[in-house]
Protein backbone atom coordinates (compact mmCIF):
# COMPACT_ATOMS: atom_id res chain seq x y z
CA UNK A 1 0.00 0.00 0.00
CA UNK A 2 2.80 2.41 0.89
CA UNK A 3 4.55 1.62 -2.40
CA UNK A 4 1.42 2.41 -4.42
CA UNK A 5 0.96 5.68 -2.56
CA UNK A 6 4.60 6.61 -3.13
CA UNK A 7 4.35 5.79 -6.84
CA UNK A 8 1.16 7.87 -7.11
CA UNK A 9 2.79 10.86 -5.38
CA UNK A 10 5.86 10.61 -7.62
CA UNK A 11 3.64 10.35 -10.69
CA UNK A 12 1.68 13.47 -9.71
CA UNK A 13 4.91 15.32 -8.96
CA UNK A 14 6.31 14.38 -12.38
CA UNK A 15 3.12 15.54 -14.10
CA UNK A 16 3.51 18.90 -12.43
CA UNK A 17 7.19 19.11 -13.43
CA UNK A 18 6.43 18.41 -17.06
CA UNK A 19 3.24 20.45 -17.29
CA UNK A 20 3.09 22.12 -20.64
CA UNK A 21 3.14 25.86 -20.83
CA UNK A 22 0.29 27.24 -22.89
CA UNK A 23 0.99 27.43 -26.59
CA UNK A 24 1.68 30.87 -28.07
CA UNK A 25 -0.97 31.63 -30.68
CA UNK A 26 -0.78 34.37 -33.31
CA UNK A 27 -4.09 36.17 -33.83
CA UNK A 28 -2.75 38.83 -36.21
CA UNK A 29 -4.67 37.29 -39.10
CA UNK A 30 -8.26 36.19 -38.61
CA UNK A 31 -8.68 32.47 -39.30
CA UNK A 32 -11.45 29.93 -38.82
CA UNK A 33 -9.63 28.69 -35.70
CA UNK A 34 -9.30 32.08 -33.97
CA UNK A 35 -12.22 34.08 -35.39
CA UNK A 36 -14.57 33.71 -32.43
CA UNK A 37 -12.08 34.63 -29.72
CA UNK A 38 -10.32 37.29 -31.79
CA UNK A 39 -13.62 38.99 -32.57
CA UNK A 40 -14.74 38.76 -28.93
CA UNK A 41 -11.57 40.52 -27.78
CA UNK A 42 -11.65 43.25 -30.41
CA UNK A 43 -15.37 43.83 -29.77
CA UNK A 44 -14.58 44.37 -26.09
CA UNK A 45 -11.97 46.95 -27.08
CA UNK A 46 -14.38 48.60 -29.54
CA UNK A 47 -17.02 48.89 -26.81
CA UNK A 48 -14.52 50.54 -24.49
CA UNK A 49 -13.44 53.03 -27.17
CA UNK A 50 -17.06 53.78 -28.02
CA UNK A 51 -17.68 54.92 -24.42
CA UNK A 52 -15.01 57.60 -24.79
CA UNK A 53 -15.29 58.58 -28.45
CA UNK A 54 -18.92 57.79 -29.38
CA UNK A 55 -17.56 56.36 -32.65
CA UNK A 56 -17.44 52.87 -34.11
CA UNK A 57 -13.94 51.60 -34.86
CA UNK A 58 -12.24 49.00 -37.00
CA UNK A 59 -8.75 47.78 -36.22
CA UNK A 60 -5.77 47.16 -38.43
CA UNK A 61 -3.85 44.53 -36.51
CA UNK A 62 -0.07 44.75 -36.48
CA UNK A 63 0.55 42.41 -33.52
CA UNK A 64 -1.80 40.08 -31.64
CA UNK A 65 -0.54 37.15 -29.54
CA UNK A 66 -2.28 34.89 -27.09
CA UNK A 67 -0.97 32.43 -24.54
CA UNK A 68 -3.30 30.74 -22.09
CA UNK A 69 -5.83 33.18 -20.70
CA UNK A 70 -4.03 36.37 -21.81
CA UNK A 71 -3.61 38.18 -25.12
CA UNK A 72 -1.82 41.37 -26.21
CA UNK A 73 -2.95 43.51 -29.15
CA UNK A 74 -1.19 46.33 -31.02
CA UNK A 75 -2.53 48.03 -34.10
CA UNK A 76 -4.35 51.09 -35.36
CA UNK A 77 -7.91 52.19 -34.72
CA UNK A 78 -9.77 53.63 -37.68
CA UNK A 79 -13.23 55.08 -37.83
CA UNK A 80 -15.69 52.57 -39.28
CA UNK A 81 -17.25 55.33 -41.41
CA UNK A 82 -13.87 55.86 -43.12
CA UNK A 83 -13.49 59.48 -42.01
CA UNK A 84 -10.19 60.75 -40.60
CA UNK A 85 -9.81 61.12 -36.86
CA UNK A 86 -9.70 64.72 -35.71
CA UNK A 87 -8.32 65.83 -32.37
CA UNK A 88 -8.14 69.13 -30.51
CA UNK A 89 -4.63 70.50 -31.13
CA UNK A 90 -1.83 67.98 -30.42
CA UNK A 91 -3.57 66.26 -27.53
CA UNK A 92 -3.66 62.82 -29.19
CA UNK A 93 -1.41 60.64 -31.32
CA UNK A 94 -3.30 59.04 -34.20
CA UNK A 95 -4.03 56.20 -34.58
CA UNK A 96 -2.22 53.54 -32.56
CA UNK A 97 -4.10 51.32 -30.11
CA UNK A 98 -2.99 48.68 -27.60
CA UNK A 99 -4.87 46.35 -25.26
CA UNK A 100 -4.34 43.48 -22.83
CA UNK A 101 -7.10 40.89 -22.62
CA UNK A 102 -7.86 38.13 -20.14
CA UNK A 103 -10.22 35.20 -20.41
CA UNK A 104 -12.39 35.04 -17.28
CA UNK A 105 -15.22 32.58 -16.78
CA UNK A 106 -15.02 31.60 -20.44
CA UNK A 107 -15.30 35.17 -21.74
CA UNK A 108 -12.60 37.54 -23.02
CA UNK A 109 -12.47 40.91 -21.29
CA UNK A 110 -10.17 43.87 -21.79
CA UNK A 111 -8.01 44.40 -18.70
CA UNK A 112 -6.29 47.55 -19.93
CA UNK A 113 -6.34 49.33 -23.24
CA UNK A 114 -6.01 52.72 -24.86
CA UNK A 115 -5.87 54.39 -28.24
CA UNK A 116 -4.37 57.63 -29.51
CA UNK A 117 -2.25 58.18 -26.38
CA UNK A 118 0.71 60.54 -26.49
CA UNK A 119 2.65 58.49 -23.96
CA UNK A 120 3.49 54.82 -23.53
CA UNK A 121 0.59 54.08 -21.19
CA UNK A 122 1.35 50.35 -21.15
CA UNK A 123 4.86 50.74 -19.70
CA UNK A 124 5.31 47.81 -17.30
CA UNK A 125 1.91 46.23 -17.97
CA UNK A 126 3.56 42.81 -17.90
CA UNK A 127 4.63 43.45 -14.30
CA UNK A 128 1.17 44.72 -13.36
CA UNK A 129 -0.25 41.44 -14.66
CA UNK A 130 2.38 38.83 -13.78
CA UNK A 131 0.16 35.89 -14.78
CA UNK A 132 0.32 37.07 -18.41
CA UNK A 133 3.11 35.22 -20.20
CA UNK A 134 5.93 37.50 -21.34
CA UNK A 135 5.76 35.62 -24.64
CA UNK A 136 2.63 37.54 -25.69
CA UNK A 137 4.49 40.84 -25.75
CA UNK A 138 6.91 41.90 -28.50
CA UNK A 139 10.58 41.58 -27.58
CA UNK A 140 11.98 44.83 -26.12
CA UNK A 141 8.42 46.12 -25.62
CA UNK A 142 7.76 48.82 -23.02
CA UNK A 143 5.17 46.38 -21.67
CA UNK A 144 8.04 44.30 -20.27
CA UNK A 145 9.89 47.16 -18.54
Amino acid sequence: MKTKLLVLILFLFCLNCFAQTPKLLDYKVKTADNAKERTEMLDAFRADLYKEWKLKFEFVVSYFKRSGDYAWFEGTAERKDGKDMTFPEDSYDCCHAEALFQKKDGKWIMLEGDAFSTDVWYWGIGKRHPKASVSIFPKDSAALR
